[in-house]
């Protein structure tokens, strides 16, 4: 059988003949077709949707407040124990850290020196008083005389002159002799209060300086505890007046037992820092605290209908506090805030902000100031009280 084969335009050979040529032929162009397809089809771009971020208007919250402020603890009492006098240290009763009771010897100075003028002013004074005894017969004496003529008057006045010059003269070595007890007294060291001895420098054999210091005496049954307050908390917070109560928080965070009592507080402002300071007493009965501890007075304080935001809804630039409030427009603008207190997870907002702001609450590092960002309003969670 004989077949005839046709050219086409593109080049490809088409065979006609029986049975298969037509065949052949659908079967290829049905492939050409689908090529033809595949080589001019582009694939279609995915069309991300737009993020929607989440606002809020700010929401009246309230409960405690706890601020914490640096604190710096001061015993009750604490005194320096310095040397009177110049000599070598004879003995030292007590050792580094001891509880003393008051009055007790704590350190015992030579004093041989003072010893022996003490008792040279004894003496002196004793010879004083056996002068004036004398001189006090003598006046008798001469009274009686002058009584049956045989003296003038005269001379028992000048008598009685001798006797007042004597007594002053004892009145002075008395003095003196005084002086000298209480210089000698100087020798020993006792303690003033009951409390507990700091470091001692010198030890026994140690020649010291008259204003040497000995030791420290500290008594912190009780401890005095100064921090400091802002202006604003002072006026706005505290209502201008001192905290009735604080609490202490040690440097490992924990509580101490109990509360302290505000007694006292600065008459001025602090120019410098724009801060006041108080005074708070607290009971030490376990020591816990010791003069120069440190850790944190905190002040409670109740709040009330005060406007407030999530603070995952702000961020800090350059120590100042700010958020995105977004427009009718659908804007984002920038706003700075100062927030006051702060409310569990929320700040209370002292100005910046009002209550139909709308706040956006997350994805704040994915736009800028002046973007267009689609919104959906969030739920207002009611806010815990602490």
């Amino acid at each position: 059988m004989t077949h005839s084969i046709a050219r086409r335009p593109d080049g490809l050979a088409l065979s006609h003949g029986a049975g298969l040529g037509l065949s052949a032929m659908l079967v290829l162009g049905a492939v050409l077709a689908l090529s033809g397809l595949s080589g001019c089809a582009k694939p279609l771009e995915a069309k991300e949707s737009p993020k929607v971020f989440p606002v809020a208007l700010p929401q009246r919250a309230g409960g405690e407040v706890e601020r914490a402020h640096v604190a710096e603890v001061q015993a009750v009492r604490r005194v320096e124990l310095r040397s009177r006098i110049k000599g070598w240290i004879e003995s030292v009763a007590v050792d580094e850290g001891h509880t003393v009771t008051e009055g007790q010897v704590l350190f015992k100075i030579s004093a041989q020196e003072l010893q022996q003028e003490l008792r040279r002013q004894r003496a002196a004074a004793a010879s004083a008083a056996a002068e004036l005894k004398s001189a006090e017969i003598e006046h008798a004496n001469t009274r009686i005389l002058r009584d049956k003529g045989v003296v003038s008057s005269a001379e028992l006045a000048l008598v009685g002159a001798r006797i007042q010059a004597l007594k002053a003269k004892l009145e002075e070595a008395k003095a003196s002799e005084g002086a000298a007890e209480i210089n000698l007294s100087y020798a020993e060291v006792k303690a003033p209060f009951a409390g507990t001895v700091n470091r001692v420098p010198f030890k026994a054999g140690s020649m010291v300086d008259e204003g040497a210091l000995l030791t420290t005496l500290t008594d912190t049954s009780e401890v005095l505890v100064y921090f400091r307050v802002s202006e604003r908390e002072y006026l706005e917070e505290l209502g201008n007046r001192a905290p009735e109560t604080v609490r202490f928080e040690l440097a490992n965070g924990e509580r101490l037992a109990g509360e302290g009592r505000t007694d006292a507080l600065e008459s001025e402002f602090d120019k410098a820092t724009g801060t006041l300071a108080l005074r708070a007493r607290f009971a030490n009965p376990d020591s816990v605290l010791r003069h120069g501890s440190s850790g944190k007075v905190v002040v409670r304080t109740e709040v009330k209908d005060a406007l407030t935001i999530p603070i995952k809804a702000t961020f800090e630039v350059q120590d100042q506090v700010y958020a995105y409030v977004v427009d009718a427009g659908g804007t984002a603008r920038l706003r700075r805030i100062m927030p006051g207190m702060r409310l569990q997870d929320r700040y209370v907002i002292a100005e910046g902000l009002t209550a139909q702001d709308r706040v956006v609450v997350d994805g704040l590092q994915t736009f800028k100031d002046g973007d267009k960002i689609a919104t959906r309003m969030e739920e207002p969670a009611v806010a815990a009280r602490p």
